[in-house]
Parts: C-alpha cells; structure tokens; sequence
C-alpha cells in the first residue's frame, strides 16, 4: 500500500514539474513594425495565435485541469473495478465448480 503511494506522488511531481517546465519554456513575443509583419506572414504561412487576454489564458487552464481530473478519477474508477473483480476471483465466485 505505500508503495502505491509513493508512486502516485511520483507521478504527481513529474507532472507539475512538466507543467511548471512548459510554462517556463512559452515566452512573449515582442510586437513587429506592420511592414515586418506582412513580410513574416507571407513567409512563415499560416500563424497560430496565442491566448489574448486573461480570459482566454485562464479558459485553457482550466480545461487542461478539467482533462487531468477527468483521468484521475476515470483511473480512480478503473481500480475500484479491478479490486472487486480480484475479490470476486479470490472468493471464487467465477469458477466452474461451485461448492
């Protein structure tokens, strides 16, 4: 039992620290003159914006935190199911013979 959890916060500080690593890695591009600007885009193709405002930041953070909750308890369910279903094996509950 304290193996599972020490694998869990394992998994849990990998995870912040991938996240804290992408957050510290996206940097802020400064603003182009207009004519740069259409130079660049004629290059570069199709451009991806990034979030404008604070609004738009925050709605990302929390669907990913939605998602990453999502598989938690989805993983939560997932064991619960395999704990009965060893119970049930161990009880013999699916043998052939029945006693």
């Amino acid at each position: 039992m304290m193996n599972k959890r020490r694998i869990f916060w394992a998994l849990l500080v990998i995870a912040l620290v991938v996240v804290g690593l992408g957050q510290s890695l996206a940097q802020e591009i400064p603003p182009e003159q207009p004519a740069q600007k259409a130079q660049v885009m004629e290059d570069q193709g199709k451009i991806i914006p990034s979030p404008k405002d604070i609004k738009e930041r925050t709605a990302i953070y929390v669907f990913i935190g939605w998602m990453w909750l999502s598989i938690t308890v989805l993983i939560f369910i997932l064991r619960a199911k395999i704990k009965e279903t060893d119970r049930l094996y161990h009880l013999r509950f699916f043998s052939q013979k029945k006693e």
